[in-house]
């Protein structure tokens, strides 16, 4: 008689992660509704100090505001942003990292993104393809140009999702990357990549933060 086969241990879900942003970004905690006027506050300093003028910090502010809140509405765990002024105007773009749960038929692309109209006569325009993160493996990736909409105010943005499976878990973990300067996309996009790329599990956090809140499905995964 054979002897009985030794049931495969089952993988730990990841408790944590690591991801790496350039050394001028700064980390924006989405915890609880009370951290977006603070946010908010914060952004709007490193933009007067990074060369903004009060209107530009003030509507940066704002952006900042809207998008940690649609990101913490969305089941995100961590946000960055950059914000600096070069001589030919502001930069400013977010990374957002969302724990999410898969739509019944399994298409979290499309549920992200509108993916069936990759190019509409608005100029908007989105492409899928798959990405290589070292220690994770094959992503799959939507980007393009869209018309992100936060709280009624549309903005036409670069926008990258990259959708990543979460080890022993029927979840996923979504990396968006996010900024409205389209004159830079290509070099954005490169960017986006590069910070996805730093992406890391970690298993062994005191305070785990990989978990999908209740409300997040990917029907209502962001649209930044």
């Amino acid at each position: 008689m054979s002897a009985p086969t030794q049931a495969h241990a089952a993988t730990p879900v990841p408790t944590g992660f690591q991801l790496r942003t350039p050394q001028a970004w700064v980390d924006f905690p989405v915890a609880d509704e009370a951290s977006e006027n603070r946010l908010g506050e914060e952004a709007r300093g490193h933009a007067l100090t990074g060369g903004f003028t009060a209107d530009q910090a003030g509507r940066f502010a704002e952006q900042v505001r809207r998008s940690v809140r649609q990101a913490r509405r969305g089941g995100a765990v961590h946000a960055a942003g950059v914000f600096e002024m070069y001589e030919d105007g502001p930069l400013t773009a977010t990374v957002v990292v969302a724990v999410v749960t898969p739509p019944a038929n399994g298409d979290i692309l499309g549920a992200l993104t509108a993916v069936a109209h990759p190019n509409r006569a608005d100029g908007t325009w989105r492409r899928v393809t798959t990405a290589a993160i070292p220690r994770i493996g094959t992503v799959g990736r939507v980007y393009g140009i869209q018309n992100v909409v936060q709280d009624g105010v549309t903005m036409r943005c670069a926008v990258m999702h990259s959708v990543v499976p979460m080890p022993g878990s029927a979840d996923v973990v979504v990396v968006t990357g996010s900024s409205p300067n389209l004159a830079e996309a290509e070099d954005i996009f490169e960017l986006f990549g590069a910070i996805t790329e730093s992406l890391a599990f970690t298993w062994d956090d005191d305070q785990p933060v990989l978990a999908a809140r209740p409300e997040s499905t990917g029907e209502t995964a962001p649209d930044a």
